[in-house]
């Protein structure tokens, strides 16, 4: 009897309570759903458990997956109770009484995380292909003013780098309609850049154009042909073949989409893409944006939020048109993402195109550093705006965040945090 007594300690069965218990309320099934351990007091057994008196093998307990979140891949009501089978991530686990879970929503456990690693800010994440995504949000968008992070686009982000992927999507455009080649040279634009003879579309694409740029927050917003011209005056220029990330290479794609268009990078990029798919809460940076609040940004100190003020100058925005003037939401990108393999601005074959040129892991605004993957990070220096993506190719599943807040909890990089993201789209 002592024997069964601590059987019944470590699983929690009542076998007398067996019918009353799950025939009603649990019934077999092979619907997946997503749970969280709640107690370390439960025994992980090696295969589906049938009879309280040959009971399978224990391989764990609970204790190191307590407060976890896992995958329920089935339950099983048997004469020793109800047994979910559950998964942590890509591990498959084993089984456990479902007295030591209880089901969560995909929206709490990024809801959750976000808390965990002190994101402050809006993300949505992809959990089966863009239609099946959440939205969440976290902390103040605006602390003075009692403005929080929300989901509904009201509250616009700085896109920083991100942008670059829709300036390569046009000039991806521009190539496959044969406006354009990537063996077409700079010179034919901007004669003026050193090496210019020498520098390539595709060097452009791929940061291995040599050229480099230092930022400029000017006193007032530059229009875009005056960014073309200041860029012009800043940059240095090298021999092409060395990978150097530089705004400045997707600043003059821009100019150059402009130049081939005879119509500017802002119409362009409207009537491609913003307007296109109804992108309605992506503004250029300068305009008009009605009744949207900017989310402020700032800085984390000794565990304290919101310690520092560091917002993005909108003039500094001005001056990198086709590289980071852009403001939008989660939701909005997420539109953008969709777009690029939906045929709606590129389909599938044309972004593995853009995603082809590079052997160095960088091509058309992505980094292609892991196989399969697409990903990328925007920031601008010394304040607190953080954003990214990190997506299967073909977005079956993905995360993107827009933060307002650094640093994250323990110093944790905001590429980890976009990993660590992308694996709770693609397991829960």
């Amino acid at each position: 009897m002592a024997g069964l007594a601590l059987f019944i300690a470590s699983d929690f069965v009542n076998r007398s309570a067996i019918p009353a218990t799950f025939s009603a309320a649990v019934k077999n099934s092979d619907k997946g759903y997503d749970a969280q351990i709640v107690s370390p007091s439960y025994n992980i057994r090696s295969s589906m458990p049938t009879d309280l008196k040959n009971m399978p093998k224990v391989i764990g307990t609970t204790k190191s997956y307590n407060n976890q979140y896992v995958r329920v891949m089935k339950i099983r009501v048997t004469n020793a109770g109800a047994w979910a089978y559950i998964r942590y991530y890509g591990k498959y686990v084993g089984w456990v009484s479902i007295y030591a879970i209880k089901e969560v929503s995909l929206s709490t456990i990024a809801t959750q995380m976000m808390k965990k690693y002190d994101a402050v800010g809006t993300m949505t994440l992809i959990s089966a292909g863009t239609n099946h995504t959440v939205t969440v949000a976290n902390g103040y968008a605006n602390k003075a003013q009692g403005i929080l992070n929300e989901t509904t686009g009201k509250v616009i982000y700085p896109l920083a780098s991100l942008q670059k992927s829709m300036t390569g999507a046009i000039v991806q455009q521009l190539i496959d309609s044969g406006q354009i080649s990537l063996k077409d040279t700079l010179d034919t634009w901007y004669p003026s850049v050193k090496y210019a003879d020498k520098i390539t579309i595709k060097e452009m694409l791929t940061m291995t154009s040599g050229i480099q740029n230092d930022d400029l927050t000017p006193k007032s917003n530059m229009t875009e042909n005056q960014a073309y011209q200041s860029m012009l005056s800043r940059i240095k220029s090298d021999t092409p073949g060395t990978y150097h990330y530089s705004d400045a290479n997707y600043v003059f794609l821009a100019g150059i989409i402009a130049k081939v268009t005879g119509q500017s990078y802002e119409t362009n990029l409207k009537t491609r893409i913003l307007d296109k798919l109804g992108m309605t809460n992506t503004f250029i940076a300068g305009e008009p944006m009605s009744s949207k609040v900017i989310a402020q940004c700032y800085e984390a100190s000794n565990g304290q939020d919101y310690a520092k003020l560091a917002s993005v100058p909108v003039s500094l925005q001005t001056t990198i048109p086709g590289a980071g003037n852009l403001y939008t939401t989660a939701q909005d990108y997420l539109t953008f993402q969709a777009s690029l393999t939906n045929g709606k601005v590129l389909t599938s074959s044309e972004l593995n195109e853009m995603l082809s040129y590079s052997n160095n892991g960088y091509s058309g605004g992505f980094y292609t550093t892991v196989s399969g993957n697409k990903h990328n990070l925007g920031s601008f220096g010394g304040t607190g705006d953080r954003t990214f993506v990190y997506s299967d190719i073909n977005n079956y599943h993905g995360s993107i965040g827009m933060l307002n807040q650094t640093p994250l909890a323990n110093n944790t990089s905001v590429y980890e945090f976009s990993k660590q993201m992308y694996q709770i789209a693609k397991y829960y």
